[in-house]
């Protein structure tokens, strides 16, 4: 993620900061992959804070920089979901931090009053003992939450329950596109052992398998008869939040925690397209269609005045048609035969494991997916990327899933990351193998040399918010306000003029299918993945000009078929994402802040280099992986207990202190002295990598100190009677680079050749 603006710090404010922290002992480290809930709620708390007091700058932003925000995927650790490396909590955040979190993410990316959203629903006939022609007859006086539930299950939930659904032809044009028939659909329903869709109130219990703890007030769900004890976000459709209080209609409050569900429902439904939720505060109703650029809300109506309306909205999301649910139509799947296929459904697949397997279409080629994830992502307005093991459609059913799909929602702006893996040649070292990728497309996708692709992309404009207005877009960026229980900030309507991030959905086809860094066998093994991630990354940047920017823990993986030969593959970097061809990159100061906090370069941190990200702040980057696994984890991979004192990784929790990359520079910049490295960095490594990884990591070191004070020390000119000069640091000139990558390669060789297996 690329970190935000921060304001300016005096160096003698900052020197006595540091200087602070350093006397009040240890920092407790928040970037850890296994970092709790507390650190978590540290690094939201601070994060959102400098944010805040960031917004009101102005930045000029390049078409290839990165906005600066925080998702609320930064209170959950990242790691792969492989059963035996996956988390087993989540990261169990508090409602205030989460709120936070979210708020910020949300900011200027919410359009209320899209009264086309209506448009969606059928009006449904009210039965005349139900409602008197001015107001709902069972309505509760009093409209607390659990009297209005009673009211909803006794007399609308068995309504529309019971209401027939109109049958849809295929070439009908919904809001969506064309569409499978609702007959189709329900066959295969039918065929999934009598699943059922259905409104449940989950009271007083958590719903299970999220990432924090949420209850929601009304869901719909899917379940088989027999399955209804507790509810799994896995299975949840539609979430609906109930006020008492018509005044909170429209206020921050309501609509956070409303997000709070569908962040959960994104997180474990990543394949959305978007997601519905509603809001119920006393007889004012508006439903909400959150996607991967933010959330579009309807107008309020009174469901006493509009009861059609209402019971329409309320019968749609029974519906069991997955794509009008947001379900990617391009994932499907056989529910009977090989010559029907539906739409995805994994509310359907999760209460029933037994049934096949989904599938995508690469070109010509089918895929099918394992349904659970190796990664995923738990945040709302994000990139959502999500990752699945594969293997071709007609495998044998015990062939090995050898193939990663990566799907994500790329800012529309940036490049395609699988334009830079398609320049990787067959074998090459240190990379994964292209195998394909495509911006995604609803419907047919023959690809016409005169006409090109066909299909209607999938991006949010277009696909997701066709039609939806969002007024005049050069307003920029508002200051975030404060989050109260009466502030309506979020509040914003077209005319308001929302600034749209458009994103695009991207599928990326790779192999093989490796595993974490964590996973490594012994510090020899360690080492030569590391070594083949820097050939890979030296390989991309010399032969295509690539630079990664983004090397971190969780981009650098073991390679499956490793050998005992000189040339067998170890590792491989992945993730290009935040990738940039070097020559086309501007110098707009945006254009530096990128990558994953705990491993940025001091560079990175200060945000003040005056070339254009190159191989020198990613090869100091593969440094600070290396000194992440010797200091928070022993010489299996496993994290420490207790955790080492904290010396060269900023921790999060500073008081009072906004500047963090700052911050995060100095001590790395600090610790690239050998006497302080050797006296605090040193002693914090495990044992074994007290004896194994010291002269890598002091060689290392070394080699980075010298390349900065020969590149970026500036010269003074001074003279008597006349100011003092300051003449520019030395530029980077290629033999730079190149010296770099052969002494950094040249001491990974040696901490190899002095290592047993």
């Amino acid at each position: 993620m690329a970190a935000a603006r921060v304001p300016k710090t005096s160096p003698s404010t900052l020197s006595v900061a540091l200087k602070r922290q350093m006397q009040r002992g240890p920092m407790r480290s928040t970037e850890a992959p296994s970092a709790t809930a507390d650190l978590a709620a540290s690094v939201a708390m601070i994060s959102i804070e400098a944010l805040a007091q960031t917004s009101t700058q102005s930045t000029a932003w390049t078409t290839m920089s990165t906005p600066p925000s925080m998702n609320s995927d930064a209170l959950r650790p990242h790691t792969f979901n492989d059963t035996g490396n996956r988390l087993k909590k989540g990261s169990k955040a508090s409602r205030k931090v989460t709120d936070l979190s979210l708020y910020n993410e949300l900011w200027d990316r919410v359009i209320y009053d899209v009264d086309t959203l209506w448009e969606s629903f059928d009006d449904i006939a009210v039965p005349a003992h139900l409602h008197d022609g001015s107001r709902w007859v069972g309505w509760p006086e009093s409209t607390l939450e659990h009297r209005v539930l009673k009211w909803f299950f006794a007399d609308i939930h068995p309504l529309i329950q019971e209401t027939p659904a109109a049958v849809t032809n295929d070439s009908k044009q919904s809001k969506y596109g064309p569409r499978n028939t609702r007959a189709a659909v329900k066959k295969a329903t039918a065929a999934a052992l009598g699943c059922t869709i259905q409104y449940v109130s989950s009271g007083n219990l958590v719903i299970k398998n999220g990432d924090a703890n949420r209850k929601g007030d009304l869901v719909v769900r899917c379940c088989l008869p027999g399955q209804d004890r507790r509810t799994y976000w896995d299975q949840v459709r539609v979430v609906g939040e109930l006020k008492s209080n018509p005044d909170k209609d429209g206020r921050d409050r309501t609509f956070i925690q409303l997000a709070n569900y569908m962040r959960e429902l994104f997180g474990t439904q990543p394949q959305r397209c978007w997601a519905f939720g509603f809001t119920l505060c006393g007889p004012l109703m508006r439903i909400f269609r959150f996607d991967r650029s933010g959330a579009l809300g309807s107008t309020s109506i009174d469901i006493h005045e509009q009861p059609k309306l209402f019971l329409g909205a309320m019968k749609f999301f029974l519906t069991p048609d997955a794509e009008a649910m947001g379900f990617d139509p391009t994932i499907r799947w056989n529910p009977l035969n090989p010559g029907l296929d539906v739409v995805y459904d994994p509310t359907v697949h999760f209460v029933n494991w037994s049934l096949p397997d989904p599938f995508i279409l690469a070109g010509r080629q089918k895929y099918r997916i394992y349904r659970t994830f190796i990664v995923r992502r738990y945040a709302i307005a994000t990139r959502g990327t999500v990752c699945w093991r594969a293997r071709p459609f007609d495998a044998l059913a015990d062939s090995p899933w050898s193939y990663v799909i990566k799907d994500q929602w790329r800012a529309a702006e940036r490049d395609q990351e699988g334009d830079f893996l398609a320049l990787i040649p067959p074998g090459t070292l240190g990379l994964p193998e292209y195998i394909w990728h495509t911006d995604v497309r609803r419907g047919p996708t023959r690809t016409n040399t005169q006409s090109g692709p066909t299909g209607t992309l999938m991006d949010v404009a277009g696909h997701v918010r066709k039609g939806i207005d969002h007024g005049a877009q050069d307003k920029g960026c508002s200051a975030i306000s404060s989050l109260t229980d009466t502030s309506r900030n979020l509040y914003r309507t077209a005319a308001d003029g929302i600034r749209l991030q458009n994103r695009v959905k991207t599928r990326l086809i790779m192999r093989p299918l490796g595993s974490p860094l964590l996973s490594f066998t012994s510090y020899k093994h360690l080492l030569l993945a590391l070594r083949d991630a820097v050939l890979g990354h030296r390989h991309m940047y010399t032969v295509h000009n690539i630079v990664h920017r983004d090397v971190s823990l969780n981009n650098i993986l073991l390679h499956p078929q490793q050998g005992t030969a000189a040339t067998s593959p170890y590792g491989f970097l992945i993730d290009f994402d935040f990738a940039i061809d070097r020559a086309r990159q501007g110098l707009s100061g945006a254009d530096f802040i990128t990558g994953t906090f705990r491993y940025m370069s001091i560079d990175v941190l200060t945000g003040k280099m005056s070339e254009p990200h190159s191989p020198i702040q990613d090869l100091e980057s593969f440094y600070y992986v290396l000194l992440d696994i010797a200091i928070h984890y022993d010489e299996r991979g496993a994290l420490r207990t207790p955790k080492p004192l904290p010396t060269i990784f900023t921790g999060l929790n500073t008081e009072g202190d906004h500047d963090l990359r700052r911050f995060a520079a100095s001590q790395k910049r600090m610790y690239l002295e050998q006497e302080s490295f050797m006296d605090d960095v040193f002693p914090t490594f495990n044992d074994t990598a007290k004896q194994q990884l010291c002269l890598v990591a002091d060689a290392w070191r070394e080699l980075i100190d010298h390349t900065r004070q020969n590149r970026c020390r500036p010269r003074w000119v001074m003279d008597e009677g006349v100011p003092p000069i300051k003449l520019p640091a030395q530029r980077q000139p290629e033999d730079d680079i190149r010296t770099m990558y052969d002494t950094t390669l040249d001491i990974l060789d040696r901490g190899i050749a002095r290592l047993r297996e």
